[in-house]
């Protein structure tokens, strides 16, 4: 059953494919159907203050969609995935605006690419870690990122000798099955991985371009948003507030405010230096605060430059804990240079407690912060996630409580949009489309109790780890796919900025 995504985006959906096992031609009776999408949002939506998304999950499993201009980003970039969707042989909806962009495929294409998929296998590689002595027989995980690699190679050099990507590879299933399997003899996989290293760099030349047509996509843009190409059925503000959990977020916003205590924001004044900003992580963040919940907050302090270049040096991180009107309140906070620190070392805590909407107290100096966050960006962030969901899990095996489960839950479905979309989401309320059907009963069930069990009529415990299992790996994938960076590239601006509001003395940002 295809769904109607016209209906859950803004503006229609213009191009819907299958990509993945079914369009590769390596699908089996286990097979998912992984659905990628392509939609328009109407330009007057951009004129607002509140911009629409440039992504959408759902609503059928493993659906996912992009708004035109960011899949026109990343197909530029030569995304792997992104580049798949326009050459899948499983098309499931395409509008005129979709031939459109289906007939400007060869624009997207350049030498780019072609490192892009190498690029992706040997992230694959890397990935299998140590290969002496070989992949375990029983590993499935990891033959299956071995079968990925090779295909990934077989891409890179059909598009250096023909200038298009490999998406069905029939002629190669039996072997690349095996692979996945773990009957091919390791040796064998790296020979194989080998001999096509070796064509890539044979010096015969490539069929690609050095770069991408940028103009010639930006001509479509330009058409395509001058058209405002919409569904005349309804009206787009409709369609807005129809599309899916994004509508949700400033609601959501509005009601986790309206439970926080009011004299919240007195907490800056008492603070010995001054905060670039205080906000509120933790579960009120996550999207399932209980009733006897602790509010926890997190900021920045400045230590005047004293403090850091003479001998009594002053606290890099300040914590303390106190009751007021019933409510526990858990402050930590930072010194900025610390916390610069964090944040380009693939800190997911930090990036959180920087980009929470729940902000307490704030200055120019946050704003300028979170200007530069989308810099510090990276795919390792992904690790960061994969290590937390790992620890919960082990909590939740151990005290059988529901809290640490809804959290291995919440940063598998963090990590996973971060991967595909480079926007992070804590809360799990906006993330539940990603997640089994179940999350939203465990959600209202943690907001009935902090540490309450697992409610009656909660799934066992072998579809829970299966769940999680599956979470897991659509993580590593969308890691090894994720067109963030490798590298932060804000370390020159923060560090300008730490220097720059250490002479000022205080987080004005002036």
């Amino acid at each position: 059953m295809k769904g109607d995504m016209t209906r859950t985006v803004p503006g229609g959906t213009v191009l819907s494919v299958v990509i993945g096992s079914r369009a590769y031609g390596l699908d089996t009776e286990e097979s998912d159907v992984d659905r990628r999408g392509v939609f328009v949002t109407p330009t007057p939506m951009f004129w607002r203050l509140d911009k629409p998304p440039d992504h959408m999950e759902g609503p059928l499993p493993e659906q996912f969609s992009w708004e035109v201009e960011r899949f026109c980003v990343l197909a530029l970039e030569g995304n792997p995935t992104v580049l798949e969707c326009l050459w899948s042989p499983l098309v499931e909806l395409v509008t005129p605006v979709g031939e459109r962009l289906l007939a400007l495929r060869p624009a997207f294409l350049s030498a780019k690419a072609q490192r892009a998929f190498a690029g992706s296998a040997e992230r694959q590689f890397r990935r299998l870690g140590p290969h002496d002595p070989p992949l375990p027989g029983g590993d499935g995980r990891r033959w299956k990122m071995a079968m990925h690699m090779i295909r990934l190679l077989l891409g890179a050099v059909h598009l250096a000798r023909h200038g298009e990507p490999l998406i069905e590879v029939g002629a190669h299933r039996d072997r690349l099955l095996a692979v996945r399997r773990g009957e091919t003899p390791w040796p064998e996989v790296l020979a194989w991985r080998a001999r096509l290293l070796a064509e890539l760099e044979e010096p015969a030349g490539s069929a690609l371009p050095a770069r991408p047509d940028r103009a010639a996509v930006e001509e479509f843009l330009t058409d395509v948003r001058g058209g405002a190409p919409c569904d005349s059925r309804r009206r787009a503000d409709d369609s807005w507030r129809r599309g899916g959990r994004f509508h949700d977020r400033d609601r959501r916003r509005e009601a986790v405010t309206a439970v926080l205590p009011s004299w919240l924001p007195e907490v800056a004044a008492g603070e010995r230096h001054p905060l670039a900003f205080a906000t509120v992580s933790g579960a009120h963040l996550y999207g399932f605060p209980s009733v006897d919940s602790d509010v926890d907050l997190r900021g920045v302090h400045v230590l005047p430059a004293e403090e850091v270049v003479g001998l009594r040096t002053g606290e890099e991180t300040v914590t303390r804990s106190w009751i007021r009107e019933g409510v526990e309140v858990d402050l930590v906070t930072h010194d900025l240079a610390k916390f610069c620190r964090l944040l380009l070392g693939r800190n997911g805590y930090v990036l959180e407690q920087l980009l929470s909407p729940l902000v307490v107290t704030t200055s120019p100096l946050h704003e300028e912060m979170r200007a530069l966050a989308r810099g510090c960006l990276t795919r390792h962030h992904a690790h960061h996630y994969l290590g937390f969901a790992r620890t919960q899990r082990r909590l939740f095996d151990r005290t059988g409580e529901l809290k640490p489960l809804l959290y291995a839950f919440r940063v598998l479905l963090t990590g996973v949009h971060l991967m595909r979309t480079g926007e992070l989401v804590a809360d799990l309320t906006l993330l539940l489309d990603g997640g089994p059907p179940y999350l939203p009963g465990l959600v209202e069930a943690k907001r009935a109790a902090e540490h309450g069990g697992m409610p009656d009529g909660a799934p066992g415990a072998e579809r829970l780890a299966a769940d999680l299992d599956a979470l897991t790996a659509r993580l590593e994938e969308a890691r090894d796919a994720s067109a963030l960076p490798d590298a932060p590239s804000a370390h020159d601006a923060l560090h300008d900025l730490v220097v720059r509001t250490r002479l000022a003395g205080r987080p004005s940002g002036d």
